[in-house]
C-alpha cells in the first residue's frame, strides 16, 4: 500500500472542465505558485491513495488549477474523481507559506485524539488556519474542543491506527 506520510494535501477535485477528462482543483492552502513541480500525484478512491501522472496543470484562478492526467481522456472517467482528495509529494511543492507541522496536521483529519491523561478526547475533524494561532478543532457526540497546535501538546502520532496522542495543560479541556 502506498504510504502518504511524505506528502500533503494540495486539495480537493470539484468538477470536470470540459470533455477531455480535465479536471478542477480547488487547493487548499498553497497558491499554484507554491507548486514546483507536480507530475505524479495520488488521488483519494475508497479510503486509498491510487497514484495519477499528470499530462499538464494551469492556473484557473488564485486558489484553483486545471489538471490533465495522462491517461484520463473522457469527462466520463473524470467524473469519478470530484469530490477526491488530491495528495502531492512535499518535496514537490513550497511549503514556506505554512509551518511543516501545519501542513502534516491537515493529513490527520479523521484522527481519534486521545489525551495521555483524560482518554479519547474525539476526532480530529479540521485545523483552523489561524495566523499565529492555529487551532485543532475536536468533536465528539458532546462538545466541540478548540486546542492550540504546539508542539508541546501533540505528543504522537499513530499512522496505522489514525490516532492523535496529546498531553493537554491542566484544566484546558474543562472549558469546553
Amino acid at each position: 500500500m502506498i504510504d502518504l506520510i511524505d506528502s500533503i494535501c494540495l486539495g480537493t477535485i470539484t468538477k470536470t472542465h470540459g470533455i477531455k477528462g480535465r479536471v478542477v482543483l480547488k487547493l487548499d492552502r498553497l497558491s499554484p505558485d507554491d507548486i514546483l513541480r507536480m507530475e505524479l500525484v495520488f488521488i483519494e478512491i475508497d479510503g486509498l491513495p491510487v497514484p495519477f501522472f499528470i499530462q499538464e496543470f494551469e492556473e484557473k484562478t488564485a486558489d484553483t488549477l486545471i489538471i490533465t492526467f495522462e491517461d484520463i481522456v473522457a469527462e466520463e472517467s473524470a467524473i469519478g474523481l470530484i469530490d477526491s482528495k488530491l495528495y502531492i509529494k512535499k518535496n514537490d511543492v513550497r511549503l514556506n507559506n505554512t509551518p511543516n507541522e501545519i501542513n502534516q496536521l491537515f493529513n490527520l483529519k479523521g484522527y481519534t485524539v486521545i489525551d495521555i491523561e483524560i482518554g479519547e478526547l474525539g476526532i480530529l475533524q479540521d485545523i483552523l488556519d489561524i495566523e499565529m494561532n492555529p487551532l485543532l478543532k475536536i468533536v465528539n457526540k458532546k462538545k466541540e474542543i478548540l486546542l492550540p497546535v504546539q508542539n508541546e501538546f501533540i505528543t504522537s502520532i499513530d499512522s496505522k491506527n489514525k490516532i492523535l496522542f496529546v498531553n493537554t495543560p491542566a484544566g484546558l479541556i474543562d472549558l469546553f
